[in-house]
Parts: structure tokens; C-alpha cells; sequence
């Protein structure tokens, strides 16, 4: 089934009283190139701790360089985050940093881990749907993720269950919408 492309120029726009929102142009700059995912010799290390420690709760899994990651049901992300802080082999005791990225049908949420003590990254991959997106929130593990999680819900609108402040953090109260979606209207804005 074939996607519906946008709109590329006025006459092609969606006539006056339709409510379907705006979507993204489409990308029209020289061809993006993704770069390979290969683990180095760090990387294959931790990835085969990870494993260890998270068992088969695993959908996916890659990496590049240094850092594994390792995708991972919203309701398993509670259980996975806590074996890789806790576990003596891993010891994931740092949040390092919570990404959301809008692939228009889903929302990835992205935890970065760090191990202090031994100097190596992992991220925790969790898909959500983009009609309501909500997960559990991991502030009892990493306090430092009430801010991130504060973030996401402010531009993404990700719902963090348990999180008991998501008060905005960057927008103003009362403000309208996600900024943070690619559906979110950029008035005046013309990619060039």
C-alpha cells in the first residue's frame, strides 16, 4: 500500500475546511546516508552483557561503535531498566539522557545509559503509539529522569505514568500542542 505524499506546492493544498492535520515535506536535499551498524570490540562486550542480563525481553537489537541498544516492549521497559542499574556485571547507574523522536505512526523513546564505573554506554529502545503515547516513568531509578521525562511530555506529549511533576519545562503553561511533532504547525516556516 503506498503512502499518500504531501502537498509540494499551493494548488496541490488540501482544500479550505478540511481537517486533516499538515504533514512534513517530503525531504528534498541530496540523498541521506545511514551509516553502517557495527559494533567495535567494547561495543560486542557490553551488548553481550546487556543480553545477559535482560534475557529474551529483547525485540530488537544493534549498535555502532561502543554503544549496543536494544529495543524493548513499553510494559518490559520498568523490569529492563531496573536489571541494568542493579546488575553487578552492568551497572548501568546513570540516565545519561531520554531522546524522543517522532516517526509520525510511533514515538521512540531512547534511554541512554551510562556505567560510571565501567566506562560504557547502552540505550533501552521503547516504541509507543502516536495517538496517546504513555509509558511508566523511571524517576525512582534515575532522579535525573523527572527532567527529561518533563521534556518529552512538553514536546512530544508523551504521558509518563508515576512521574508526579510533568509541569512544562520548556513551553509556557497553557501552551497548545506538541512542538516537538512533525504534525505541529511551523507557521511561516519554508524548508529549504
Amino acid at each position: 500500500m503506498a503512502k499518500e505524499q504531501p502537498p509540494q506546492s499551493e494548488s496541490d493544498a488540501t482544500p479550505a475546511g478540511d481537517t486533516e492535520a499538515p504533514r512534513p515535506a517530503a525531504h528534498r536535499g541530496p540523498p541521506i546516508e545511514v551509516a553502517e551498524e557495527v559494533l567495535n570490540a567494547k561495543g560486542e562486550a557490553t551488548a553481550k552483557t546487556l543480553a545477559a542480563v535482560i534475557g529474551n525481553r529483547a525485540l530488537a537489537a544493534g549498535g555502532r561503535d561502543d554503544i549496543p541498544w536494544v529495543r524493548v516492549a513499553p510494559a518490559a521497559l520498568p523490569a529492563v531498566a531496573q536489571r541494568c542499574r542493579d546488575d553487578a556485571t552492568l551497572a548501568m547507574d546513570m540516565l545519561h539522557c531520554l531522546l524522543a523522536v517522532d516517526y509520525i505512526e510511533r514515538i521512540e523513546l531512547d534511554y541512554v545509559l551510562f556505567s560510571i564505573a565501567g566506562d560504557r554506554k547502552a540505550i533501552i529502545k521503547v516504541d509507543l503509539p502516536a495517538g496517546d503515547p504513555a509509558i511508566s516513568t523511571v524517576t525512582p531509578l534515575w532522579e535525573a529522569a523527572a527532567w527529561y521525562e518533563r521534556e518529552a511530555h512538553d514536546l512530544f506529549g508523551v504521558r509518563f505514568d508515576g512521574n508526579s511533576d510533568l509541569a512544562p519545562l520548556l513551553l509556557y503553561e497553557g501552551f497548545e500542542g506538541h512542538p516537538g511533532l512533525k504534525s505541529f504547525p511551523m507557521h511561516g516556516y519554508d524548508e529549504y
